[in-house]
C-alpha cells in the first residue's frame, strides 16, 4: 500500500459542505443586522423629528398657542419625510394641553407622539417681591 500526500475527494466535499453551512449562517446574520440598522435609523429620525416639533411648541409665546399649530403639515428633514399633526386643547385660561403626533411618510404604522402641558408664566419677575 502506497501513501500519497494530499486530500481525498471526500475530505474536500466535507470541507466545502461545512464552509457553505457557516457562510449561510453568516449571510442570515448579515441580513438581520441590516434590517435592525434600518429600523434603528428610522426610529432615531422619528424621535429627532418629534423632539424638534415639541421644542418648537415649547418656544412659542403662550398668547399665540391657541391660534397656531393646529394644522397637519408634511416636512422633510435630512431625507426623512414626516407628517406632523398637532392638537392643542385649552384646559383653562392659563393652561394648554398639547399633543404632537409624528407619522413617517415611509411607514404610516410607525406613529409616535408626545403630550405636554404649557402654562401661562406668572407676570412680573422673581426678583421683584412687590410686583
Amino acid at each position: 500500500m502506497t501513501h500519497r500526500k494530499g486530500f481525498s475527494l471526500i475530505e474536500v466535499m466535507v470541507a466545502m459542505t461545512v464552509l457553505s453551512i457557516v457562510m449561510m449562517s453568516l449571510a442570515k446574520i448579515g441580513v438581520s443586522i441590516a434590517v435592525n440598522g434600518r429600523t434603528n435609523d428610522i426610529l432615531a429620525k422619528r424621535n429627532a423629528a418629534l423632539q424638534l416639533e415639541a421644542n418648537k411648541l415649547g418656544t412659542v409665546p403662550f398668547a399665540s398657542l391657541g391660534t397656531l399649530w393646529t394644522v397637519t403639515k408634511t416636512f422633510t428633514l435630512g431625507g426623512f419625510s414626516y407628517t406632523r399633526r398637532t392638537t392643542i386643547t385649552a384646559m383653562g385660561p392659563s393652561r394648554y394641553a398639547i399633543k404632537v403626533v409624528v407619522t413617517p411618510t415611509l411607514d404610516a404604522t410607525k406613529k409616535d407622539s408626545v403630550m405636554f402641558d404649557r402654562t401661562k408664566p406668572p407676570s412680573g419677575t422673581p426678583l421683584c417681591t412687590t410686583c
